[in-house]
């Protein structure tokens, strides 16, 4: 009984601490989309992951302001959000 409880803490505590680092990835930016499969937000260049929704994203709203949450990952100089979710923001 002790050993197997002692292995469900152990998995429970694994779980954790993998999940962790996913979390510290999501991020929210409010920005305007452009053209280039691109986002702009307070001065900085995101490039949209190539995903369902961030085809539609870029597709649909260009040129508008959006809120975006999404995985943030930095790859050679390059900032890239994969597009979990959005809503167009109104100015």
């Amino acid at each position: 009984m002790k050993k197997s409880l002692g292995i469900v803490i152990f998995m429970l505590t694994a779980i954790c601490l993998l999940a962790s680092p996913v979390a510290v990835n999501r991020t929210t930016l409010v920005g305007e989309v452009n053209y280039s499969y691109q986002i702009v937000a307070d001065n900085e260049i995101y490039e949209v992951g190539d995903n369902a929704r961030g085809d539609d994203l870029v597709l649909n709203y260009s040129a508008q302001k959006v809120k975006i949450v999404g995985q943030l990952r930095e790859s050679d100089k390059l900032k890239i959000i994969t597009v979990e979710s959005f809503e167009v923001v109104e100015e």
